[in-house]
């Protein structure tokens, strides 16, 4: 029986890589049944661009009227997108990712009620994985499962699928984190109710500029400096969320990280002080609240 997958893309000033993502994804060896694009409030012309899908049944197209950041847009795209179904599966990606032909395939081949499969993430057109996005191995479990599957913790949200029980029992992605950290905890969230596998042989591309991870330390951009406060708070609502243990993990990571801003060669210093600081004390008084969705019956 041939599944129904829907597809969430949300997109932010990037039109040029989007029409490649949309089109990487028209070009499926295994068809989507519908395309959700969110558009997070993009001023570079993508709302007219999208404006050409409006009578194309495949497509659902929501132009958000402010940017929610990719959490934010996610969270709005899978609640549209889980109202709309059932759907068996919804694959999300950012409008960066570029999925090979056989990308769905291959994660549809896993015969397996899992919540979370995450595709192999290559940076640009290279064989080098993509830095960001490689997903946390569950360290409880580490041998090689049947069909080259590994068994993961969490995953990125460029190119997860993750199935109709998922949404209906862990909700969405929580929007006020806003950026860095929605999809690790999702994920994550997800997999503790039911399984999440790491998948090899499907592949997409993430069309970064430069293959890199998350790093304030050799953060060289002063203007990205600020974006680090959601990754330190949103760290801190995770450690938390996981109990005492991982609560304490944290505490010592920070204070590793100003140890290490303090002393090695890096520019703006005070200013990723500052951020880091301000983010981690925010984390103690983040508490968001998991939205939980219902879908109609058809």
């Amino acid at each position: 029986m041939n599944k129904e997958v829907a597809v969430v893309l949300v997109t932010f000033n990037r039109l040029e890589l989007l029409k490649k993502s949309i089109n990487s994804v028209l070009s499926q060896t295994t068809p989507v049944k519908k395309i959700f694009i969110i558009n997070n409030h993009s001023t570079d012309g993508t709302e007219n661009y999208l404006k050409g899908y409006q009578n194309d049944n495949r497509f659902k197209v929501i132009n958000l009227k402010e940017n929610l950041g990719g959490a934010g847009g996610f969270s709005a795209g899978l609640k549209a997108a889980y109202g709309d179904g059932p759907y068996d599966y919804y694959w999300i990606m950012d409008d960066d990712t570029l999925p090979e032909p056989d990308a769905l395939k291959n994660l549809l081949k896993v015969e397996l009620s899992a919540g979370v499969l995450a595709s192999n993430v290559l940076w640009r057109d290279t064989d080098e994985v993509s830095i960001m996005n490689i997903p946390d191995p569950d360290n409880k479990w580490t041998a090689k499962s049947l069909d080259d599957l590994y068994r993961i913790s969490s995953s990125s949200f460029v190119s997860m699928l993750i199935s109709n029980k998922a949404i209906e029992i862990c909700g969405l992605p929580i929007k006020e984190f806003f950026i860095w950290g929605d999809d690790k905890e999702y994920s994550n969230r997800i997999i503790k109710k039911l399984d999440g596998y790491f998948v090899p042989k499907s592949i997409v591309r993430h069309q970064t500029k430069t293959n890199t991870g998350v790093d304030i330390i050799n953060e060289p951009n002063k203007g990205r400096i600020n974006r680090y406060f959601y990754a330190e708070r949103n760290e801190l609502y995770i450690a938390k969320r996981d109990g005492l243990k991982a609560t304490i993990k944290n505490e010592l990571s920070f204070l590793s990280l100003i140890i290490k801003i303090c002393i090695r060669k890096s520019n703006f210093k005070l200013k990723k002080l500052k951020t880091i600081i301000k983010g981690h004390f925010a984390g103690w008084f983040f508490k968001p609240k998991v939205e939980q969705v219902t879908q109609k019956e058809k």
